[in-house]
């Protein structure tokens, strides 16, 4: 699905939304000119008869990528008038199997807006909405004609209403700008991990075992985007537990978990004001504190999303020789399918476009020698994993949510998030 907001959207002063074809007669009408995020089309892309020859269309995107992405929109002359394109000759696979192969690396999250003619001219559009790629850059592969049959490799951008080719120096700014993003990414998801971690642990009186897992979106949302209102983060919890109960049907069939936890323990689904964020929790606020298992929920207003959710489980007597910490693994899957959902949900309510990153940690206020041990559903009731693996310490899991993913997509990363932790104690999301 395309980005929510455009060239055209700042243009006409339209809130975040599809790119309609309403938007692009207006723009037209009104001679909105090219920019570095908007690339006028006459003609559809022309499918070339000789192998490796240069590819104008793999260029276009490439440009857009490398720059702040962007809108090809094919239709529209150069002079800025409507002339229209077939729709019945635009060939998603082709287009997208250019990019595969005249790229290096491919520009991933591309999508063909199809746009039908409303007012009774015939004048169909072909919106290709290029978001801005954390990989760049993006090199182009081919040979052309009129190098002299020379073979190049070049990274392609846009400066203002022209496509460029990178020089050597803005080829390294662009490697260290991906490193220098990649490498922020990772501190500002440590640093949620750390901060709920460090805040649920220091409120836990018992020897507790504490899933915290913490997604942020790969680009920031359009600046445009309001923060959620109360009731719109309410909304957003209780359509993310609908969502959950679907994933875990589908996932765990037998037994059924009978979850969600994550949602059961705050059923008041009473949102708190946070700093830049909403917050529910069940064990911060005293006059809230309940007996059930301790749940933190933050909902940022940059699109990122926290939860917390107590896995102790009071299934075994403390060895002498060491420590051992009950882990209620039924639990842990739960929780991380539910938060997959709540972010979801939440990306949805903030009409974000991006790639979400997670990351799931298991922490614990105690030191020492102790072993995590896993409780599992055996006979539909709660029982140690004896066979299974009884880690001292636990490795971060990750996983990755592709933008505007369905619930197939949903269901293989809250599997893959859930295993990754779940497989060091030996297990996996299936029934014992």
């Amino acid at each position: 699905m395309a980005r929510s907001w455009t060239r055209l959207h700042e243009f006409l002063g339209h809130p975040p939304g599809p790119v309609t074809y309403e938007m692009v007669a207006e723009a037209v009408q009104r001679k909105l000119g090219e920019s570095d995020d908007l690339d006028w089309k006459e003609a559809l892309p022309a499918t070339s008869p000789v192998k490796g020859e240069w590819n104008e269309f793999a260029k276009d995107v490439a440009a857009m990528a490398n720059t702040r992405g962007g809108l090809l929109v094919y239709g529209v002359s150069d002079d800025i008038a409507m002339v229209g394109i077939d729709l019945d000759e635009v060939n998603d696979k082709q287009l997208g199997q250019w990019l595969r192969v005249h790229l290096q690396p491919a520009v991933s999250g591309v999508s063909y807006v199809k746009l039908p003619a409303t007012d009774g001219t015939g004048k169909d559009i072909l919106v290709v909405d290029v978001p801005a790629s954390e990989m760049a850059p993006h090199f182009l592969y081919g040979w052309q004609q009129k190098d002299k049959d020379k073979t190049t490799f070049n990274a392609p951008f846009r400066h203002r209403d022209d496509t460029d080719y990178m020089a050597e120096h803005q080829i390294a700014l662009a490697y260290r700008e991906r490193f220098a993003r990649q490498a922020a990414a990772e501190a500002a998801l440590d640093q949620h991990v750390q901060h709920v971690t460090d805040l649920v642990l220091g409120e836990s009186e018992a020897p507790a075992a504490w899933l915290v897992v913490a997604a942020r979106p790969t680009r920031p949302i359009p600046r445009m985007v309001p923060p959620l209102s109360r009731s719109e983060a309410q909304h957003v919890m209780y359509q993310s537990g609908k969502r959950a109960e679907a994933l875990l049907a589908d996932a765990v069939p037998m037994p059924r978990l009978r979850v969600p936890q994550l949602f059961h323990d705050l059923l008041d689904n009473n949102p708190r004001r946070g700093l830049r964020r909403w917050v529910d929790t069940n064990m911060l606020v005293p006059s809230r504190a309940t007996r059930r298992r301790g749940v933190l929920v933050e909902l940022h207003h940059d699109g990122t999303v926290v939860t917390a959710v107590d896995l102790s489980h009071n299934a075994l007597p403390a060895p002498q020789s060491e420590v051992v910490l009950p882990v209620a693994t039924p639990v842990l899957t739960s929780a991380v399918f539910e938060t997959v959902a709540l972010v979801h949900e939440h990306r949805l309510a903030l009409r974000m476009d991006a790639p979400i990153e997670l990351r799931a940690v298991l922490g614990t206020q105690r030191t020492g020698l102790f072993r995590f041990t896993p409780v599992v559903l055996g006979h539909s009731r709660p029982e140690v994993a004896e066979w299974a693996r009884q880690p001292s310490a636990v490795q971060p899991a990750h996983s990755d949510l592709a933008p505007f993913a369905d619930d197939q997509a949903l269901t293989a990363g809250a599997t893959e998030l859930a295993e990754g932790l779940l497989h060091q104690f030996g297990l996996e999301i299936m029934p014992t």
